[in-house]
This record gives structure tokens, sequence and C-alpha cells, in this order.
């Protein structure tokens, strides 16, 4: 299924169209967007809203057109080392996790890694990994079936007959080291497939006459895995762009993002509050669906 010029080639209809829209989708899967599933089913790490968020974003792909859409996909293998059940420890308790000589994680009270010891979510073949049932809908059909299959490629593309394009794109796939970001693992020397698929994205944009595009990220939860691609993006798919002379403008979904209710005395990550401001710090602006729409037609 891998072929990034495949819908991307009807994108810009020749050289005629000049912008584009790079929508990311940060997560938006079962496990975080309800709190039901067993751990049978994959188990749950409930964003409040989260429902919400897959409903309005299962809007914008259905009527998008000539939009490149990226959708992160937490995949983890059972037992992975971020959940709690795999140490028998209290969830949301913290884990220090050590670096052997074989370049793997495992705990280790001397360890220099800080993870969060979460609840069982988006283990790889399960339900609580699918995205909501209303963005599996109106995904490609191709697309969707090698996600119920629960296919273990990295990335996965997939255009439909509106001209859109699709990428999934799967972190925490390693058993041994959680993925918050779209692109750099927790170690923040480690990566997922992103950096070489935004590469991919700008050369076929540039090689199709596109100038401008606006790089749109939205999803769960706000401020994690949100907060932490919205920075991959910064370091990887901008610069890509960039690279290629092609004028980004990247924009926070402010309604179609959904956040854990954590605050902290001086406003530092993870206060929720406060982290739509630690992004738009980054240049980046806040925005709404019906802007991006605005945006992207020019």
């Amino acid at each position: 299924m891998r072929r990034v010029a495949s819908g991307v080639d009807r994108l810009t209809k020749e050289t005629e169209m000049k912008r584009a829209a790079i929508v990311v989708l940060i997560d938006i899967q079962n496990g975080f967007a309800r709190s039901d599933l067993t751990e049978a089913q994959g188990g749950s790490l409930y964003v409040p809203g989260g429902e919400a968020v897959g409903a309005a974003a299962a809007q914008l792909i259905a009527r998008a057109r000539d939009t490149v859409f990226v959708l992160s996909q937490d995949f983890h293998p059972a037992g992975h080392i971020s959940f709690a059940s795999t140490h028998g420890v209290t969830p949301f308790s913290l884990l220090r996790l050590r670096r052997d000589a074989q370049g793997r994680y495992q705990a280790g009270a001397d360890g220099e890694l800080e993870q969060t010891a979460w609840l069982d979510h988006c283990v790889q073949g399960t339900q609580s990994a699918l995205f909501v049932d209303a963005i599996m809908a109106v995904l490609p059909p191709a697309l969707a079936d090698a996600l119920r299959r629960h296919v273990l490629d990295p990335v996965l593309t997939a255009s439909d007959e509106r001209g859109n394009t699709f990428h999934v794109v799967r972190k925490g796939m390693r058993a041994d080291l959680d993925s918050y970001g779209i692109a750099t693992e927790n170690d923040r020397a480690s990566k997922t497939a992103a950096p070489g698929l935004f590469a991919e994205i700008a050369a076929t944009l540039r090689q199709h006459g596109v100038s401008h595009a606006s790089v749109a990220i939205g999803g769960l939860a706000t401020n994690f895995c949100v907060e932490f691609s919205h920075g991959d993006l910064c370091d990887y798919l901008l610069p890509a762009l960039r690279r290629e002379t092609i004028e980004a403008e990247p924009l926070l979904l402010t309604d179609l993002c959904a956040g854990i209710d954590l605050a902290t005395p001086d406003g530092t990550w993870p206060d929720l509050a406060a982290a739509v401001g630690r992004m738009t710090r980054l240049g980046t602006r806040a925005a709404t669906v019906a802007e991006l729409a605005a945006v992207a037609a020019g």
C-alpha cells in the first residue's frame, strides 16, 4: 500500500493548484476515545471529549478534497514496557528505564529514562488500536481493511476518489520504548518512520508545483501526544517543506483537540490550560476546522 505519490498525483491537478493542505490527526483511536473497552479488547486510556474529536475528524475527512492526511496510530505490542500491568505497579506511577548494551530499554531503579506506567491501551490486534468507528467508515476501504487486519507495516498509505491521500504512521511499536510524538520516541533519539515520510510528502508536493502548504494538527490528547507531535512537525515536517521551497503555515486546530485536565503551579508541561500557548509560542497559529477550510481554499 506504500505509494506516497498515488493520491498526491491528483492533489494538485497538474500545476494549476499551488496550495495544499496537510492535516495531521494524532491518535484518534478507540483506546483514547472510549472508556468501556475491556482488557481483552486492548484496554482504555480515556481522554474526556475524545468521542467528539473523533466525530469532528470524520466529518473533516468526509468533506475533504485534495488533502494530505497523516494519522498517527499508537500501536503497542502486548506487554509493552509502558503498561503498569507489565510491571505489576499502580497505574500512573513512575518507572525508571535503563538502556542495555544492545540498545534495548528495561526497568531498573538506576535508569536514566522516566516512564509513566499507563493503563493498557491501543494493543496491536485489538479494538483499542483501531481509529474510532466514524473515522474507519470514511477511510479508503483498502486502508480500513489493512487496519482491521492489523497489518504490521510502520506506514500504511492509500488514496480516495476525491484526491485525498492518507498515511497512517505507527508509533509505540517497540516493546521496550514508548512514543508520544509522531516522529520522535520518548528517548528523544529513536525515530518512527515519520521523518522519512515527511520528506517524501514535501518532495512530491514540490514536484506538482505546490508553493504553499497549510499544516494543521489536532487529536488526542492536547497536552500529551498532540503537543509532542506538534514539536515533531516543527522539527521535521516544516523544515522538509521549506527545503522544497514550500512556504508552510502551521495551524493548531483547537476544536479538534481534547486533553487531560492536569495542572502545574508554573504552567509547565503537562499543564493543560497552558498547552495551546506553549505550541503557539513556537509560531503555530490557533485555528478552527472552518478556518483551515478557508485557508486551504485560498
